[in-house]
């Protein structure tokens, strides 16, 4: 399906777009600004409500928080699976970090016309204002809080209480993701050239994946790590195998190329790889699934936001040139009727997502209709070949 098929519309927050979350009644939360210094552009957790009507959506805006011109722009934000409270990542000032002062880690309660700070803690080690929180998750009861850094830095918190679950852990590299899994035993953490799946508690490794690369065998890097949902059975008839939607873990492979970007899927109990298609052409940027684990949407470095399904990575829909400048976050709301995508345009896009998808044949029957000249000039030309070959003989 093309994006001309699709249901969306666009709304101008004012701001840059670094993260989004969706809270427990569904408010889709919207972080960024301009960050430290004077330029202009205020530091912002912006809330939104989706208003919808025959599959048409709208974001309408219910308040906001403005932050200090003097600390960072939200960086990342995760939302309490089992509350009214989000945590976000904000740097203190430059001031506050070269004194090792800097409880980035914050929370706040999401009430109906406020946004009200509480606790927060440092996640990041780093004692320089270039490194920052580049993802956080909730585990599924909101009970922990983990986090990983530009700087390697892992912190899992006990929530609410923000206090470390077990000494920090130092990754090789920066982290790009974390996620627990669907019973919040396991956390992953994926680096550029390794992916560790830790024990939530306790922070030991239970299993070490390292050197990317597809299926071709390309050099590649992990970019994101998501495990699947609780429900629901993975099946691939190619490789005779069936895995349970709880089993299983996602992987995008982005090739060190920088032409093409994979998923994988993982089957959890072997660790073993037991999918990779490719999706695009250009690094995938960001990365979300559906609550329901049916969906997974993703963003590129070419503008394309990309819609597939999870059970087998058929790419479902293609929107190009989605937002004019880079895309930078992704949420399905908790319905997963919607896909709010954010981006350093200063613009957030809501994509109604369709009660029924296109089948294969169906998608192939539409590019021939939106092409027929084509497909009847091709035909013609292989029936006036078939008649030649006749003729000869």
């Amino acid at each position: 399906m093309t994006a001309a098929g699709l249901s969306r519309s666009t709304e101008s927050v004012g701001f840059p777009i670094a993260c989004i979350g969706v809270t427990q009644n569904n408010e889709i939360i919207l972080g960024g600004g301009g960050g430290s210094g004077r330029s202009g552009v205020r530091n912002k957790l912006a809330v939104y409500a989706i208003e919808s009507k025959n599959n048409d959506a709208r974001l309408k805006k219910a308040h906001q928080l403005e932050l200090s011109s003097e600390e960072d722009a939200p960086t990342c934000i995760a939302a309490n699976p089992k509350g009214k409270t989000i945590v976000s990542s904000i740097n203190r000032s430059k001031a506050a970090i070269e004194k090792g002062q800097n409880k980035n880690c914050r929370v706040f309660t999401v009430a109906k016309t406020s946004i009200n700070g509480g606790k927060s803690a440092n996640t990041i080690c780093s004692a320089s204002d270039y490194d920052y929180q580049k993802c956080m998750t909730f585990d599924p009861l909101g009970k922990l809080v983990a986090a990983g850094a530009s700087d390697g830095t892992v912190a899992v918190l006990q929530f609410p209480a923000m206090h470390p679950a077990f000494p920090f852990v130092e990754a090789a590299d920066e982290v790009n993701d974390v996620s627990f899994n669907a019973e919040g035993k396991w956390l992953a953490v994926a680096t550029n050239d390794e992916l560790k799946i830790l024990k939530a508690k306790t922070g030991s490794v239970v299993q070490t994946i390292d050197n990317p690369h597809t299926s071709s065998g390309q050099p590649a890097v992990f970019r994101f790590a998501r495990f699947g949902g609780q429900a629901g059975v993975l099946r691939f008839a190619a490789s005779k195998t069936k895995t349970k939607m709880q089993d299983a873990m996602y992987t995008v492979l982005n090739t060190r190329s920088r032409k093409q970007a994979y998923i994988a899927i993982w089957n959890t109990l072997t660790w073993t790889r037991i999918a990779t298609r490719p999706v695009s052409n250009s690094p995938i940027t960001t990365f979300a699934t559906s609550r329901d684990g049916r969906l997974l949407a993703f963003a590129t470095a070419s503008l394309q936001i990309g819609i597939c399904d999870a059970h087998t990575l058929r790419i479902l829909a293609r929107i190009h040139s989605a937002h004019a400048f880079a895309i930078t976050a992704l949420a399905f709301d908790n319905t997963g009727r919607f896909l709010v995508s954010g981006s350093a345009d200063e613009t957030c896009q809501v994509i109604a997502i369709p009660d029924k998808w296109p089948t294969a044949w169906d998608a192939l029957f539409a590019v021939a209709h939106d092409n027929i000249q084509i497909v009847i000039m091709v035909f013609v030309m292989l029936v006036a070949i078939a008649l030649s070959f006749s003729l000869r003989s």
